[in-house]
């Protein structure tokens, strides 16, 4: 029954995705890896500049608002667990080394680090490389990519986002077919069906 459920994560995930999600990402909501809703959180793989970095990047693309933002839930740890468990070596160097050159490039384009940034800047940034990496060949996406996908992923399939952001009822008793999306629940996307 638990693998319905994240295969349903999954297949939600891809269509806020545009359809694609890396395989990695798919065997490692498969395999169990979910976000930890810690509030703090000491990195094991990353270093501590990196586990910033990720950190702040992940709060920029999914924000606390009047909901719980990415780094409140824990979704910097389920990266790094992602990155460190479920991806290759080459795979976790070429991340590590895409988080470098990230920063290096806010750094050059803004004056200063991406940590250091006040969040208008922050969101402006990442909004650039988000059109990069929209605009990247498949097979050359720059780290933001798998950064947000993983952000994306690692907050949607924790108990927060699957009951607090999306509709969620453990058990459906009632099937109303054909009705519009805005008369079904407030308008909200359904973590189960």
């Amino acid at each position: 029954m638990e693998n319905i459920k994240r295969r349903e994560a999954i297949r939600r995930t891809a269509w806020i995705m545009g359809g694609v999600l890396s395989t990695p990402t798919i065997a490692g909501i498969l395999n169990g890896c979910t976000p930890k809703p810690e509030l703090t959180w000491t990195p094991s793989f990353f270093t501590e500049d990196q586990a910033r970095l990720v950190m702040e990047i992940s709060e920029t693309i999914i924000p606390k608002t009047d909901t719980a933002g990415a780094k409140e839930i824990g979704v910097p740890g389920f990266i790094e667990e992602m990155v460190s468990i479920v991806w290759d070596e080459d795979r976790r160097k070429e991340f590590t080394d895409g988080l470098m050159k990230f920063n290096e490039e806010c750094k050059t384009e803004t004056g200063d680090d991406f940590v250091a940034l006040d969040a208008i800047k922050k969101k402006e940034f990442c909004q650039k490389k988000d059109a990069e990496a929209k605009a990247a060949p498949w097979g050359q996406k720059p780290v933001f990519w798998s950064l947000k996908e993983l952000t994306i992923v690692g907050y949607y399939t924790s108990e927060y986002g699957a009951t607090e952001e999306l509709q969620y009822i453990a058990i459906p008793v009632e099937q109303h077919g054909c009705q519009p999306l805005s008369e079904t629940g407030n308008g909200k996307t359904w973590a189960t069906s």
